[in-house]
C-alpha cells in the first residue's frame, strides 16, 4: 500500500530535479509529459483496435466473449493512458525536464553569443537581451484584458493559417 506515497515522493523529486536544472515553471514539463503519454495511449489505442479488428476478420469462430471485448474496446486509450502513467510518469518528467534545460541553455548561449558579436561591432552592451527585457516589461505593463486579446487574436490567426495552408 505504499505504491501511492512513493509514486507522489518521485513526482515531488521531479520537482526538485527541476529547480536544479533551472526550470522556471515546473507545471509546463509536466503538461507536456502528460500530453505525450496521452498522445501515445492515444495511439495505441488506435493501432490495438485495427489489431482486434484484423484478428475478427482472420477469425473462422467469433467467441461470446469476444463481442464483449470489442464493445468495450473504447477503453483502451485510457487504460493505456492509466498503466503509462501509474508507471511512467516520473520517467517521462525527468526526460522532459532535461530536454527543457538543455533547450533553454542553449537558447542563452545563443543569446549571449550574439550580444557578444554584436558588442564586438557596436560596442553595445547587451543588446539582444536588453530588447527582450524591453519588450517582456511592455507586454507586463499592458492592461490584462488587452493581452487576453492580443493571445486570442493570434491564436484566431494561426488556426487561420493552419487551416488555410
Amino acid at each position: 500500500m505504499t505504491y501511492p506515497f512513493d509514486y507522489i515522493a518521485r513526482i515531488k523529486a521531479t520537482k526538485k530535479l527541476a529547480r536544479e536544472k533551472n526550470v522556471p515553471v515546473w507545471l509546463i514539463p509536466f503538461a507536456n509529459s502528460v500530453g505525450l503519454i496521452l498522445l501515445t495511449a492515444v495511439y495505441l489505442g488506435v493501432y490495438t483496435l485495427v489489431v482486434l479488428v484484423d484478428m475478427e476478420k482472420n477469425m473462422d469462430y467469433v467467441p461470446a466473449w469476444w463481442k464483449m471485448l470489442v464493445v468495450h474496446a473504447d477503453w483502451i486509450p485510457l487504460i493505456y493512458f492509466a498503466v503509462i502513467s501509474l508507471t511512467m510518469l516520473d520517467k517521462v518528467l525527468i526526460t522532459i525536464i532535461i530536454i527543457q534545460s538543455a533547450i533553454t541553455k542553449s537558447i542563452f548561449k545563443i543569446i549571449q553569443k550574439t550580444d557578444h558579436k554584436i558588442w564586438r561591432k557596436t560596442g553595445k552592451d547587451s543588446y539582444i537581451a536588453n530588447k527582450i527585457w524591453w519588450l517582456q516589461q511592455k507586454w507586463v505593463g499592458l492592461d490584462k484584458r488587452i493581452r487576453v486579446m492580443i493571445i486570442i487574436q493570434f491564436l484566431i490567426a494561426f488556426i487561420s493559417w493552419r487551416y488555410f495552408f
